[in-house]
């Protein structure tokens, strides 16, 4: 019945069979009370979801982590941040510690928000705790650092997550590759590039384009160049389509120049018949 009323949005009746149950002196079981609350949150009903807290806390069925996550991933959706850690901190208190989900879902809020130092503060609690960072963990903290232009500390994550003996993947590349493209650490990004093809990871086609593409708006048109050379290397020299968009884009983009010496180039490599507009 709960779970009924709760996806049809029937809060009140859902409130009102616990009521019926307690006043039979039948308590409501944990998961009775989580499918109401995932509910609650997700709609963003949190004055009943207080209510529901009261009677939990007030039966033999306290919050448990499952509670915990669904409340904080609630807050943190609706941008109650402040809240969600209030509830990460009772967590702890009540010795109901948090899981990789917890964590996960405190992060990316955090990131989303740019508090970026208290991003970094909890991922080195994690790290003195048995709950180990995943690399998905790392990955949200490269990416909210990157997305602000804290290279440095993204790579200082990174190399954390390196001695953890955690390997990188496609995001955790793709995440450096376009921050330092931001903040036009052109050589870096390059070199990120080069390790991600070392340790056979397959890069997007979009990688290439937005690196070859800031590269020509900055004017480093050798750099694209070698960029290009890199996505040529790791594809079928058939594989025009994606060497077409990449011209045709940079050329739309007001930069003729530019695009002439690429198409120029793929002429040179054989991959293009002449130099014709495309």
């Amino acid at each position: 019945m709960v779970n009924i009323s709760s996806k049809q949005r029937h809060y009140d009746d859902a409130a009102l069979v616990i009521f019926n149950l307690l006043s039979r002196g039948m308590e409501p079981n944990a998961i009775t009370y989580n499918t109401l609350l995932h509910s609650l949150c997700t709609c963003g009903c949190w004055d009943e979801v207080d209510e529901i807290l009261i009677f939990m806390n007030e039966t033999s069925h306290p919050p448990t982590r499952v509670t915990y996550n669904i409340l904080i991933n609630g807050l943190c959706k609706h941008g109650h941040l402040d809240r969600a850690i209030d509830f990460f901190n009772e967590m702890v208190i009540y010795n109901c510690f948090p899981d990789i989900i917890t964590y996960n879902t405190l992060l990316r809020a955090l990131c989303k928000e740019a508090m970026l130092d208290e991003a970094i503060q909890i991922l080195h609690c994690l790290c003195d705790t048995n709950c180990s960072p995943s690399l998905i963990t790392y990955n949200i903290v490269i990416d909210g650092l990157s997305k602000e232009n804290f290279m440095g500390k993204a790579m200082e994550v990174y190399n954390n997550m390196l001695e953890h003996g955690i390997c990188p993947d496609e995001v955790t590349y793709r995440c450096l590759i376009w921050g330092f493209c931001r903040a036009d650490l052109i050589e870096e990004a390059i070199e990120l590039l080069k390790a991600m093809g070392f340790n056979k990871n397959r890069i997007r086609d979009n990688c290439y384009k937005f690196i070859i593409k800031r590269l020509c708006q900055i004017k480093k048109v050798d750099f694209a160049i070698q960029v290009l050379e890199m996505l040529i290397s790791s594809r079928h020299k058939s594989y025009v389509t994606v060497y077409l968009e990449i011209i045709h884009e940079i050329d739309t983009a007001s930069m003729p120049e530019e695009a002439a010496e690429l198409r120029q180039k793929l002429v040179e490599l054989k991959i293009f018949k002449e130099a014709s507009p495309c």
